[in-house]
């Protein structure tokens, strides 16, 4: 069976990673189209996936409309020449109109309720649209619910220990009380009108924060100048280790508090935005979804001085939940089935 896979941001390449890995090990021949974008690349090597660039990104509304049609051309190509028998992606933009014009089942998997723009550009032309099973919309015939989310495909303890040594390697005490924090750039066409935090209230933030705990940043957005000495500098691909020994993660992204909540590590969410996961995990007592930056502060401070224990939270969780990456092999390899 040919697989062709789409890598278009970070989260992809984790959301694929051990799934690519089966398949090869099972004879299937695998192709990753990727986007230099963030990290993408970085991670794919760092992980050993061969894969081919077909676009960058770019700023601004005109260069992402620019940016469609070139990749949707130089994927199309690619198509031609690899002759996949499935396509799968998360979003699927991209992935969507080339399965389309070349008459080839399509697989997306989509946990953002509200990329509304992308949906439309996406969805009509998908065979089949697997959500989590907490996603909040209802797509109609082709979606295909399941209990699961994105970052349990790769820290669902069938596949993620985390690893105390690998961080005193890199000069991080696992044993410290610390806190991770993640600001993302508001970029996406889903952002438009929403918040986190505010430039002022993020030195703010960090400044009583440290008073407490360490501080590591790890940020899309360009930080201002007094914080730059808690920027995070590690190998990208050990950012879950770090993650797990943490005391408490704030973030503005809803990936990264979702991986939080997934490994068991308090998370305080600030945006405006929602999704059908952020309930799910805070329906657990995973993570607390605040929006107001002042607000947030006092909770944390208050996390801080007296740490919550998630163990009993998160082992309800994952006793409902499923092994990800498994259910996003066999679900690709029913294609195969259907096309002997």
């Amino acid at each position: 069976m040919r697989i062709l896979v789409e890598a278009t941001h970070p989260a992809h390449v984790h959301f694929f990673r051990n799934a690519i890995k089966i398949w090869k090990s099972g004879g299937h021949e695998v192709a990753v189209t990727a986007r230099e974008k963030e990290i993408v690349i970085k991670l794919l090597n760092l992980y050993g996936i061969e894969h081919t660039v077909l676009s960058s990104i770019g700023k601004g509304k005109l260069s992402l409309f620019s940016e469609l049609i070139k990749r949707d051309y130089k994927l199309w190509q690619f198509c031609r020449k690899f002759k996949p028998d499935v396509l799968t992606a998360i979003g699927g933009v991209f992935a969507a109109h080339a399965g389309f014009l070349c008459r080839k089942p399509v697989v997306v998997w989509d946990d953002t309720e509200h990329a509304a723009i992308s949906h439309k550009m996406t969805f009509p032309f998908a065979t089949a649209v697997y959500t989590p099973d907490c996603y909040s919309i209802n797509l109609g015939k082709k979606q295909i619910r399941y209990a699961g989310c994105h970052e349990l495909a790769y820290l669902h303890p069938n596949r993620f220990t985390p690893d105390k040594s690998i961080l005193k390697d890199i000069g991080i005490d696992p044993n410290e009380k610390y806190c991770l924090i993640r600001f993302v750039s508001w970029q996406a066409h889903h952002d438009v009108g929403q918040h986190g935090f505010g430039k002022n209230a993020k030195v703010k933030f960090v400044s009583e924060i440290s008073k407490y705990a360490k501080v590591y940043i790890t940020s899309e957005a360009e930080l201002p100048k007094e914080l730059d000495e808690y920027r995070l500098k590690i190998p990208v691909h050990q950012i879950h280790h770090l993650m797990a020994f943490a005391s408490l993660c704030v973030t503005e992204g809803a990936t990264m508090a979702s991986e939080s909540a997934v490994l068991g590590v308090p998370a305080v969410y600030i945006n405006t935005l929602t999704a059908g996961t952020i309930q799910e995990f805070a329906k657990y007592g995973l993570l607390e979804h605040i929006t107001d930056a002042k607000k947030a502060l006092n909770r944390v401070v208050e996390l801080l001085k007296n740490p919550e224990d998630k163990k009993t939270a998160l082992g309800s969780c994952l006793q409902d939940k499923i092994d990800v990456t498994k259910y996003i092999v066999d679900t690709i390899e029913q294609f195969h089935v259907r096309i002997i």
